[in-house]
Parts: C-alpha cells; sequence; structure tokens
C-alpha cells in the first residue's frame, strides 16, 4: 500500500472516531450511558387525597344524618331492675286476722328429679323489719306442707275496688345443697286460698364454687284497681 492510500485510510477512521488514532493511541468510542435509576415511588401517592377526605366526611354526615342511631334511653329505663323493697306492714297485727296458704314446690331446673331437704323460708317485713313467717323442709317428693300466713279478712277481696288490698304479699326463699339460692318476691295470698309456688332450681356448675348467688323471681300483683297499701 503506497504512501496516498495510507493517507486517505487516515482520513477515513478519523472521520469514523472523530480524531487521530496515531500509533498508541485507542480509538475513541463514544461512551455508554448508565441506565437511570427508576425513581422511588412517591409515598405521597398513597396518602389519601384531601378531596377524598372531604368527599368520605360529607357521605358520613349524610348517612349519620339520614339514619340516626336510636334512642335507647326509654329501653334502659324500663330495663331497670324491679324495686327489691317488699311492702311494709305497719304492725303484725296489719297483716291481718285471716289465714292463707303458701304450698311449695321444689325440683331441679329440667324438672325432672324432686329435691328433698331443700329449706323454705317465707317473709314478710312488718314496721321496717324482715319478719320470718314460716319455714320448713322439703320431703322426698320435693313439697313443703302448706304454711299457715296471716291475711285480710276475705270480705275485702269480694268488693270490686277495696279500699285496702285484699291480700299479703310474701317473700318465699329456698335453699338446697348444690344449687343457686332462689327466691319469689311479692307471692300474693287471700284468705282462704293456697298460693301454690313452683321453683326451678339450677346447679352449680362443677367449675365454680357454691356461692350465696340468688336468683330472683319477681311475681305480678293481682289487679284491683288503685288499693292502698298497709299504712298509708
Amino acid at each position: 500500500m503506497d504512501r496516498n492510500e495510507l493517507e486517505r485510510y487516515r482520513q477515513e477512521m478519523m472521520k469514523l472516531y472523530g480524531r487521530s488514532t496515531s500509533k498508541g493511541e485507542e480509538p475513541d468510542v463514544p461512551d455508554e450511558k448508565e441506565p437511570e435509576a427508576e425513581p422511588l415511588p412517591d409515598d405521597s401517592a398513597y396518602a389519601p387525597h384531601s378531596d377524598n377526605d372531604t368527599e368520605q366526611s360529607g357521605v358520613e354526615e349524610d348517612y349519620n344524618s339520614r339514619y340516626p342511631d336510636p334512642d335507647l334511653s326509654g329501653l334502659m329505663d324500663d330495663a331497670a331492675e324491679p324495686d327489691n323493697e317488699p311492702p311494709e306492714y305497719v304492725s303484725e297485727e296489719s297483716l291481718g286476722s285471716s289465714k292463707g296458704y303458701i304450698l311449695v314446690n321444689v325440683r331441679s331446673g329440667d324438672e325432672a328429679n324432686a329435691i328433698g331437704g331443700a329449706s323454705v323460708m317465707v317473709t314478710a317485713t312488718v314496721a321496717g323489719k324482715r319478719m320470718l313467717i314460716a319455714s320448713g323442709l322439703t320431703n322426698a317428693s320435693g313439697t313443703t306442707e302448706p304454711f299457715e300466713v296471716p291475711v285480710p279478712a276475705p270480705g275485702l277481696s269480694q268488693s270490686p275496688s277495696p279500699d285496702k288490698r285484699p291480700y299479703n304479699l310474701f317473700d318465699v326463699s329456698v335453699t338446697a345443697k348444690g344449687y343457686f339460692n332462689a327466691r319469689s318476691v311479692d307471692v300474693p295470698v287471700f284468705s282462704g286460698i293456697t298460693s301454690v309456688q313452683n321453683f326451678s332450681m339450677i346447679p352449680v356448675p362443677a367449675f365454680m364454687a357454691e356461692k350465696d348467688e340468688t336468683l330472683t323471681y319477681y311475681n305480678q300483683e293481682p289487679d284491683f284497681g288503685q288499693p292502698q297499701r298497709e299504712g298509708e
């Protein structure tokens, strides 16, 4: 190759690489750009948008205004525990000179078995103190003898709107080993009438120690209009 051909070759190489490639120099190769790192996700993209917050708040307010919480105050008042205070008699004589009766039957919770040996007490509140009127034990059939209790004269119950209550109210309490205590409150008793009280005792669970727990049952008084309580 003559000098002219070498010169043309050199010029062509200069055009190709942009500068002279004299001996000992490497051709200037364009630098390769490093790939740009992808931007990290913006945390704000995951944050709730203020417009959405406003819209959501508006939806909740609209829902609450259309469907407000019900007012349960009346139900709570109705569900209040009944008054446990028994009616008071001003004296023992105010209980009455006539006689009524209370018969008690005591069974297990499913009423399949009679509970013998259960202790039964009949009480009333006289002159501000609870007075024991009668007591006894159930027999093998789970039944007591009829307890005799003082009540008003029978003539009061024959009037459609007596001035005084024509009956007396008593509390009957039952205790039996292995069962929760039970009490029937305001048991009405009329003259010459036997009020039968049936108790379904609930066993104390095996994992619980026997405690002085009492299950209370409330009786509905007979409706004689608005009778006046003793002592009023």
